[in-house]
């Protein structure tokens, strides 16, 4: 790791840029600083500085990587199975092995949580970032969900986003 990685100064001079991921919503999108190198090693982890803006929704999904977030700033609403939970500077939630889980910030402002996780969770990530150039919101959704599926990722329907207050589904569309 880098000598310059401190909370003034994130990146070291070796990770990319930050990238915006896919969200279903269209003018509402988390983005993520990878702070260390995600390797080819399957055992190794990943350090990623997420940022939250107010409104942001990520519906509920679950997957086998487990993810340990740290919030740094801001305050989000985070969902584990059927609780959800009021999270804030210095709060730690921990996903583990195919728990269900989403995010919301309902706050006026942006919340900003570091994430560590596996090097697997980390290329997804990547891989589901929005490109640059010309896809549609449809396109988008279509490259999402066949990311998902080969990887073997579990979303929730509608119905079940629905039933734990979240109205925004993975298809881009509000119920």
């Amino acid at each position: 790791m880098s000598d310059n990685l401190t909370p003034n100064n994130p990146r070291s001079k070796n990770t990319p840029d930050v990238q915006e991921v896919f969200s279903p919503q269209e003018h509402v999108r988390p983005t993520n600083e990878y702070l260390t190198e995600i390797s080819g090693s399957a055992g190794d982890y990943c350090l990623i500085r997420c940022t939250l803006p107010a409104g942001v929704v990520v519906p509920m999904h679950s997957h086998a990587d487990r993810e340990t977030f740290y919030v740094l700033s801001g305050k989000i609403d985070a969902l584990r199975e059927d609780r959800w939970e009021v999270l804030g500077p210095g709060d730690v939630f921990d996903v583990r092995d195919g728990a269900k889980h989403a995010w919301k910030n309902a706050s006026q402002a942006a919340a900003s949580i570091m994430c560590v996780t596996t090097t697997e969770m980390a290329r997804f990530l990547q891989e589901i970032s929005i490109s640059p150039a010309g896809s549609s919101p449809e396109e988008q959704a279509q490259r999402f969900l066949d990311l998902v599926h080969a990887k073997g990722y579990w979303l929730a329907s509608p119905a079940e986003n629905a039933a734990v207050g979240l109205d925004v589904n993975w298809g881009g569309h509000r119920d």
